[in-house]
């Protein structure tokens, strides 16, 4: 039995002349990299910390220590931390079996 539809699908044109798909694909990437870069300077900063010891890490840990720095001084960690804070607040939840919904 053979499946009605073929993959990859061929789409056609944007009839509204927007961006290419790679090219819009690529903007998405880079926006939400440079999202994270200043919004989640705390993964930054742990992922130095795993790094091999050697001179070049220093310096890699340096920058990043200061660029998190930096952008707790303009209060860009704030909605990290309070997303962080909820999260471990809900870990330590505990649920019985009354909270939960009745299956069936």
């Amino acid at each position: 039995m053979t499946d009605s539809h073929d993959f990859p699908a061929d789409f056609p044109a944007d009839p509204d002349g927007g961006p290419e798909p790679l090219r819009w694909t690529s903007g998405v990437i880079a926006l939400t990299a440079l999202a994270l870069a200043v919004l989640n300077t705390e993964a930054i900063v742990s992922w130095t910390q795993e790094l091999p010891a050697g001179p070049s890490t220093a310096k890699v840990m340096t920058a990043a220590d200061a660029w998190h720095a930096g952008t707790a001084e303009l209060g860009l960690n704030i909605p990290r931390e309070k997303l962080h804070r909820t999260w471990k607040q809900a870990e330590t939840m505990r649920w019985s079996e009354s909270d939960l919904p009745e299956r069936g």
